[in-house]
């Protein structure tokens, strides 16, 4: 998975616009890592170009893209929406270079699936779900305009993201993170935007939509304390479905949930011949329970 450089051209307002997204790489690397960097996961000795080294966004003045939204239950085609992300709201995203005729021009990929469900189903029609992909890298929107590059800022990854999480933690332990079957029983999902939402798996839709219906309970994070192995996370109000610390009666920061980081990663072997990679899933307990999340690949593993 390397990346071979190559020089390319492109107008003013392009290098303006890439300038202000890359300009300010060591203040906003993702997880305080760099790409090809080698870091110990567990016992392992792992690349950082095969780990969740999510890039962050933010949007300095509203902007609406086009959106695929699939069927939730019933057979069909996808509809494409226009979804509006208000200024100030922060998403996942990559920057990279893709050809248009002669050049390799600035293309910001977006993860917007990893968004906070009211507002990613806001403009969603009735019975269809924001389309997420056959993966986890798999981007909803690609921008290329001039105009819409420049409506993001590069932002350090949230305090409140958990380290190389795309910030969706499901039920279980060690056996859960090792099993070859798809998770379905509960999830928390962090989302970029800030919101934590605690969501039950629903076996009545199609495939790959389960995770990604409405929560069962949700709200905005309001503080983050990070002192490792523990993410101290704040709300104004309950969250149902979670037993949350009561630590205020008024103001912002009444509700406390915790995420311990129990550094015990759980490693699959990948298999070298048939180009299947290993991978690496953290370990958390939060509200008394384990949760597992997908933190990258090992590469090529034998």
């Amino acid at each position: 998975m390397t990346t071979k450089r190559r020089w390319f051209s492109f107008g003013t307002g392009l290098i303006v616009a890439v300038i202000a997204l890359v300009g300010s790489w060591s203040a906003a690397r993702a997880q305080t890592e760099k790409p090809s960097a080698i870091v110990k996961v567990g016992r392992y000795a792992a690349s950082t170009d095969f780990l969740n080294l999510s890039q962050y966004f933010q949007l300095t003045s509203p902007l609406q893209v086009k959106v695929n939204y699939v069927p939730t239950t019933k057979v069909g085609h996808p509809l494409r929406r226009t979804l509006t992300l208000p200024q100030g709201t922060i998403v996942a995203g990559s920057l990279t270079t893709t050809k248009s005729g002669d050049f390799l021009v600035p293309t910001l990929q977006l993860y917007l699936a990893r968004i906070s469900y009211p507002l990613v189903h806001r403009e969603a029609p009735m019975g269809y779900t924001i389309d997420p992909g056959a993966g986890a890298y798999d981007a909803q929107v690609t921008l290329k305009a001039t105009d819409k590059l420049s409506a993001f800022k590069r932002v350090p990854a949230p305090r409140y993201m958990p380290a190389y999480s795309h910030g969706d933690l499901y039920l279980g332990g060690a056996k859960s993170a090792l099993s070859s079957q798809e998770p379905n029983s509960q999830s928390i999902r962090i989302t970029p935007d800030g919101y934590l939402e605690y969501i039950t798996y629903d076996g009545t839709v199609n495939p790959g939509l389960g995770f990604m219906q409405r929560p069962t309970g949700m709200a905005k994070i309001t503080r983050t304390n990070f002192h490792d192995p523990y993410r101290d996370l704040y709300f104004k109000e309950p969250i149902t479905g979670l037993r949350l610390k009561r630590v205020a009666q008024t103001g912002n920061q009444q509700y406390k949930l915790t995420l311990k980081n129990l550094h015990t990663p759980q490693h699959t072997w990948g298999n070298e011949d048939a180009g299947i990679a290993g991978t690496f899933n953290s370990l958390y307990l939060i509200d008394g329970k384990q949760y597992y999340t997908f933190i990258g690949y090992d590469g090529i593993s034998g």
